[in-house]
């Protein structure tokens, strides 16, 4: 497994390591339950090394991306970024990229794209495939820079006091849109400063070069941020309703089953994939939906699995794709697709997860606690 330029660091304040998307990374540090109650009421920071970082530049960079991927990246210029998918021809999802312009002029642009490390190979091939008469270069640079996110309601006044900018007007990060950055130094390290809304708290991810990882990490501990580790950072994933690649996000699925419609135009003209998701999308032909599930105790003790059958009735309707205790409900939770007709807030379902079976409510995300 790979590990990140903090190990070490994690090591020292006694996380209890796993694999985490092929890393070693901290599952949690002291406890799971006082991590994700210092997620909902304090200001938090994660280790999100584990993100593929794709560098791609060239005169047609940008036009490139917008014709391959979901969203309408036209007009987007440095200090701007946007979630996007990328979708195959028959409109099913390949993965979820975050991208930041960090240049954008007439003859050259140049983009730092965030995707799912398990995805790199695929992205890439994807890309070769589709680079024929453009100019565009792309390279992975996923080795290079550490990616540290922070979340809370302080987050911003925190993070604020350390990270400077070259120009007299700094603007109100707490009202920067989301997926927009500033770029900026905290000490001699240039950092990325983008905002980040993926789990209903507000937040910002920091990127920047892996030798500056520790000074920045101890910095921000000493600023008051409070480390949580991936199982909590699992749970706040599942309770937002935000896919995760290889569960909710596979060639299984299109984004608009799992409710990633904010990033997709029906607007924009032709990308790769739009034909078939413009038609669902207009003659309403959506056959399931991503949805929650809170799963009431059973008769037996066993786990309820990733995987797990949907029933209602006799009629089996969907499949769970992401199972974990949530703290605050103190129950499991899960999501899963389901067919349409049974999406819906308070639908009563069954899991069938090996013998054993058990009572569930739907949620439609995000779940309420």
């Amino acid at each position: 497994m790979k590990r990140t330029p903090l190990y070490e660091i994690h090591l020292d304040l006694g996380a209890e390591f796993g694999n985490v998307h092929g890393w070693e990374l901290p599952r949690y540090y002291v406890s799971a339950v006082e991590e994700y109650v210092s997620a909902k009421k304090s200001n938090v920071i994660i280790d999100r090394t584990y993100f593929g970082k794709l560098r791609l530049w060239g005169s047609d960079a940008l036009d490139f991306l917008n014709r391959i991927s979901t969203n309408d990246l036209r007009g987007l210029s440095p200090g701007m970024g946007a979630g996007t998918v990328l979708t195959d021809e028959k409109g099913k999802m390949i993965d979820f990229l975050t991208i930041y312009v960090l240049k954008a002029e007439e003859n050259y642009q140049e983009i730092l794209a965030l995707l799912s490390y398990e995805a790199m190979d695929k992205v890439k091939g994807w890309l070769n495939k589709l680079i024929i008469m453009d100019d565009v270069k792309f390279e992975d640079v996923s080795d290079e820079f550490v990616v540290l996110s922070i979340y809370g309601a302080g987050a911003s006044d925190l993070i604020k006091q350390d990270f400077k900018v070259d120009h007299k007007h700094f603007l109100d990060i707490s009202k920067m849109p989301a997926y927009n950055f500033i770029r900026g130094f905290i000490g001699d390290a240039e950092v990325i400063l983008a905002r980040a809304n993926e789990f209903m708290i507000s937040g910002y991810n920091l990127i920047f070069k892996n030798d500056f990882g520790v000074e920045i990490w101890k910095l921000l501990l000493n600023r008051g941020f409070v480390p949580i580790g991936n199982d909590v950072f699992e749970v706040l994933r599942i309770e937002s309703g935000f896919p995760a690649y290889g569960k909710e996000i596979t060639q299984e699925y299109n984004p608009l089953e799992a409710n990633l419609g904010k990033f997709v135009s029906f607007s924009k003209g032709c990308y790769i994939g739009q034909e078939v998701l413009a038609r669902i999308d207009s003659y309403n032909k959506l056959q399931r939906k991503l949805v929650g599930f809170v799963i009431e105790k059973g008769k037996t003790k066993s786990r309820v699995e990733e995987g797990s059958i949907v029933c209602s009735g006799d009629e089996e309707i969907g499949k769970l794709t992401s199972v974990d205790f949530s703290y605050g409900f103190q129950k499991v939770i899960a999501l899963g697709y389901v067919k349409i007709k049974y999406a819906i807030q308070g639908e009563r379902v069954e899991i069938c997860s090996g013998d054993d079976k058990f009572q569930a409510i739907i949620v439609i995300p995000p779940f309420s606690i």
